[in-house]
């Protein structure tokens, strides 16, 4: 076996009658590498945007929400007996509601939390604008672009109204004045333009049937006890578990198949590559004709001079894999330090593009550079072991 490998590799890089390397088989190594590079570095740039935005979702998200679906659900009965059993709850609600400025109006959905303090704690970086003074009335967190919009900054004053809870009694819809204690800016169009947040206090000012529609949110530490507290929150009765996987289940998958497809799409560049690996493979071939039969002439069989070109495949796509693995690696750590490639802005200007490093990525290229390669060699391969040894032997160039 080992004097296979030395054949095969004299064979594919050498040119006996030139004394010079292969510059074909050069060209197919350095091409499974490119390949290999351009999509070890792209699986890593959407894993690091996969990470940016479930990070922003369990960030603006609950990790668990129980909300009531029927009128028996008693929010402070259930947030005892889950703390009973070392579990805390927080009351939650959301209503649709309109906020008015002097530039106009918007439907925004309002989240109702105890706290708006906890609030901004959480959000924590993401606070683009606050107000350094106690504010007077009622306070409300908004969404960068919605703020925009209605051309609002942290302190000023504006109304909310709330349409659902108009009644044939009085057709005009319940108002509050309320003030913008901060603005948050997570760069995700659904979070900064339709959201804002607003404590029990005031919405109970508002909203006149707010206490019928009263959830409770949850925060997971992480670990393996997750799965079974969310099997322990679907067994209650009067309760339906939301989690932020499933609020946001279209984009999840909509971001597995981007990898997905993104992947499939680049793994062309390496299948490229291997076909002018297979020609050079051939080329070898036609000028090793009459070597090749001199070899079967001296007892070497098919099974062995298919072999041969085989090995050849195996070497390219183990040199071009491992090129462009250790070539993808090196640029993707140099990013993770020195972020010396720009972001696009929004959700990811503050640290450059992102950029997230898996070995399974890594493992996965490749095996299918090397795979493609071999696949890529099998047709020379064929071909070499079907050479008639006589008439190779005199076979005149």
């Amino acid at each position: 076996m080992n004097s296979s490998w030395k054949l095969a590799r004299r064979m594919l890089i050498w040119r006996q009658e030139r004394r010079s390397l292969s510059w074909s088989a050069m060209l197919s190594i350095g091409g499974v590498a490119a390949g290999t590079a351009v999509l070890v570095l792209s699986m890593s740039i959407l894993n690091g945007f996969e990470q940016q935005v479930y990070g922003s979702l369990r960030q603006f998200e609950n990790d668990l929400i129980l909300l009531p679906v029927s009128k028996r659900a008693d929010a402070g009965k259930t947030a005892a007996d889950l703390a009973e059993i070392g579990i805390p709850a927080q009351q939650y609600a959301e209503r649709k509601l309109v906020i008015k400025s002097d530039r106009g109006y918007r439907l925004v959905m309002a989240r109702i939390v105890p706290d708006l303090s906890q609030v901004v704690e959480r959000f924590a970086g993401k606070i683009q604008d606050e107000m350094v003074y106690q504010p007077t009335g009622h306070g409300i967190l908004i969404g960068a672009l919605l703020a925009d919009k209605l051309g609002l900054f942290a302190g000023d004053q504006v109304k909310l109204l709330s349409p659902l809870d108009i009644s044939l009694a009085d057709p005009t819809p319940p108002q509050l004045e309320a003030r913008v204690q901060a603005v948050f800016q997570f760069g995700v169009l659904d979070f900064d333009d339709a959201y804002l947040y607003l404590d029990f206090e005031a919405a109970l000012r508002l909203i006149p049937n707010l206490r019928q529609m009263v959830g409770l949110t949850i925060e997971t530490v992480g670990g393996s006890d997750n799965n079974a507290l969310v099997a322990e929150l679907e067994q209650l009765a009067d309760w339906q578990l939301r989690t932020w996987e499933t609020d946001h289940t279209d984009l999840i998958t909509a971001m597995k198949m981007e990898k997905l497809g993104s992947a499939a799409v680049l793994l062309l560049i390496i299948l490229v590559a291997t076909f002018n690996a297979t020609s050079t493979m051939v080329m070898t071939i036609m000028e090793k004709y009459r070597e090749i039969g001199i070899l079967r002439s001296l007892g070497a069989g098919k099974r062995y001079i298919k072999r041969l070109f085989m090995i050849q495949g195996l070497i390219v796509g183990v040199a071009g894999a491992s090129m462009g693995v250790a070539l993808g690696g090196i640029i993707g750590l140099g990013q993770v330090r020195y972020r010396f490639i720009p972001g696009p802005g929004g959700l990811y200007a503050d640290g450059g593009l992102p950029i997230a490093l898996q070995w399974t990525d890594f493992a996965l290229v490749t095996v299918a550079a090397i795979l493609l390669c071999m696949l890529a060699a099998w047709y020379p391969a064929r071909q070499a072991a079907n050479i008639d040894p006589g008439q190779a032997v005199n076979y005149q160039k």
